[in-house]
């Protein structure tokens, strides 16, 4: 391991651990008994309650298709996505760390450009064949000639020295290389095709033997698996919605399944209420530019632009007059906590971002000070003729989200803002979200999203900066720490962009176009005797969160 190496890919696990922990520690007084990153709260369970010891699992933690097992139909875009029935060069460990999957070893140089791959010998696919250099080569190389999903543009050319090693070379150093290689699944050379989706060959703990869109997936038990051998031999995954999940708890079909904060007050027999930290969080994507233009998102063309969250007022207003303390009290029911970024806490955050909130009276004297009155009476601010509103887009399946649009909507009106509420499905949401504010969401276990989501040179690529929000001096912030060949030169950076002292995404002053409010917990209801491995703190998405671990799953004597 190269000097460069220790610097980049594993510090910035280390260095925010102990906060994370922190944060656990202080929320498992009022919850239950604390595990390392989950946290197991009273069971409801009786002797007579159902007990399941068997060698295959039911679970039902929301929609977990998307992309169906094929990277460049968008298969990895979610933490945790592969990990059942694919490998990745890298993975994520209990610490943070990221550390080898497919890879046995790898180094960096010194210039940070060339990144080194030996791969473990006894990589296999589910049919047997070996796993080669030549399967990580052909992965990358359709994927960065692809250019929808991942972008790979940095890097300029990808070679196997041999069977078992893979050496990227970059055009130039690139901080956030970790996300790619701990996200993108390896595909086999020899059996990839437009059929591909249909009989998924992979290198995972596990294999498909039934999947059926919108219902469910079965795998079982992979082999040829290189790791450690699973307890469970099949796992079956129910799509279900969040009242149906429930509903399958109660009824015992069921070994895990998610639940949103309104419903963690259930008591189910034989199961009990887990409780994981995440860096998940949830806020409002908020539309910078005026209304008339036209974009693009996932290469649809699309309305952007609204005339009054393109008022930095407006964003200011709701930034600092919006009540965090209370949403995390209503919405989350106490299980999460207030956020000011998307990355809170890490070693990339800027504590000048954080700030007080609450503030309705400062609030009103900023939209006052921007033009914005309240002449008829009626509680809604209005400038040149147009009232402070627009809506606020949500998935309608997801309750959580729907809840804090609610709750929002209820909040802003005290700041002299009206907010309607719209549920539509994803789809819909992508059509329209460029135009009109969007319950967002987001967290990863690296910095990459910061670029993702504030550069302007990602409008109209994927779901890239929905607010199509431009900053020249940002730009260059995030910029600088994209290319940084050490994690404290890019965590300067990555810092700067969120504020610098005189402008910035975030902080009270800052531009606001997202304004992040949640941090939630992920909640599960899970039989009891079950154990789910030592789970690292989760990224955004509870319906893949929880697979990381997926072979220490086992039942407790």
């Amino acid at each position: 391991m190269s000097q460069a190496e220790e610097r980049l890919p594993r510090k910035a696990g280390r260095a925010w651990i102990a906060a994370a922990l922190a944060l656990i520690v202080v929320v498992g007084v009022t919850v239950g008994v604390t595990t390392r990153w989950g946290r197991t709260g009273e069971s409801a369970s009786s002797p007579g309650g159902p007990q399941r010891r068997g060698t295959e699992l039911v679970i039902a933690v929301g929609d977990i298709a998307g992309g169906e097992f094929d990277p460049l139909k968008g298969w990895g875009s979610r933490p945790a996505q592969i990990r059942p029935i694919h490998s990745s060069l890298l993975t994520v460990d209990e610490d943070v760390d990221f550390v080898g999957d497919l890879a046995s070893e790898y180094s960096v140089s010194d210039d940070a450009k060339t990144w080194s791959f030996t791969l473990r010998d006894n990589a296999r696919w589910s049919n047997g064949e070996p796993v080669t250099a030549r399967d990580v080569v052909f992965t990358y190389e359709t994927l960065k000639k692809d250019g929808t999903r991942f972008d790979l543009t940095f890097v300029d050319r990808i070679a196997a020295t041999d069977g078992s090693h893979v050496e990227f070379h970059l055009k130039e150093p690139r901080s956030t290389f970790v996300s790619q290689l701990s996200e993108i699944p390896i595909l086999p050379a020899e059996h990839y095709g437009a059929d591909y989706s249909k009989n998924p060959i992979g290198s995972g703990p596990y294999t498909v033997v039934d999947h059926q869109q919108g219902q469910q997936l079965i795998l079982k038990a992979n082999p040829h698996w290189y790791g450690r051998r699973p307890q469970f031999t099949k796992l079956t995954f129910l799509f279900l919605g969040e009242d149906a999940a429930l509903a399958a708890a109660r009824a015992g079909t069921v070994d895990i399944a998610y639940v949103p904060p309104t419903f963690a007050g259930q008591r189910i027999a034989g199961m009990t209420l887990q409780s994981f930290a995440t860096v998940d969080s949830r806020g409002l994507s908020l539309p910078t530019l005026p209304a008339g233009g036209k974009g693009k998102i996932q290469g649809n063309d699309v309305a952007v632009g609204n005339d009054v969250t393109a008022d930095p007022a407006i964003r200011r207003a709701l930034n600092i007059g919006l009540d965090r303390e209370g949403i995390v009290e209503i919405v989350l029911q106490g299980h999460g906590r207030p956020a000011h970024t998307l990355v809170d806490g890490l070693p990339w955050f800027n504590e000048q971002a954080a700030f007080e909130d609450g503030r309705v009276d400062d609030a009103r004297r900023i939209l006052a000070e921007a033009g914005w009155s309240d002449s008829d009476g009626d509680g809604i601010a209005e400038k040149d003729g147009r009232k402070a509103g627009f809506t606020l887009m949500y998935p309608s399946d997801d309750k959580l989200r729907s809840d804090l649009a609610l709750v929002v909507a209820d909040q802003a009106r005290a700041l002299g803002i009206q907010i309607t509420t719209k549920g539509s499905t994803w789809d819909g949401i992508y059509l329209e979200g460029k135009a009109n504010a969007v319950t967002w969401g987001g967290g990863r276990h690296h910095a990459h999203q910061l670029y993702s989501m504030y550069s302007s040179k990602v409008i109209d690529t994927g779901y890239n900066n929905m607010p199509q929000y431009s900053n020249p001096t940002v730009d260059g912030h995030l910029d600088r720490a994209l290319s940084a060949t050490t994690q404290d030169e890019a965590d300067t950076h990555w810092k700067r962009a969120q504020w610098d002292g005189e402008t910035g995404f975030a902080g009270p002053d800052g531009d606001a176009p997202i304004i992040w409010l949640v941090r939630i917990d992920h909640l599960y209801l899970v039989r009891d005797g079950l154990h789910l491995g030592e789970q690292p703190i989760q990224g955004h998405g509870h319906e893949w969160a929880l697979f990381t671990t997926l072979t220490q799953w086992r039942w407790q004597k």
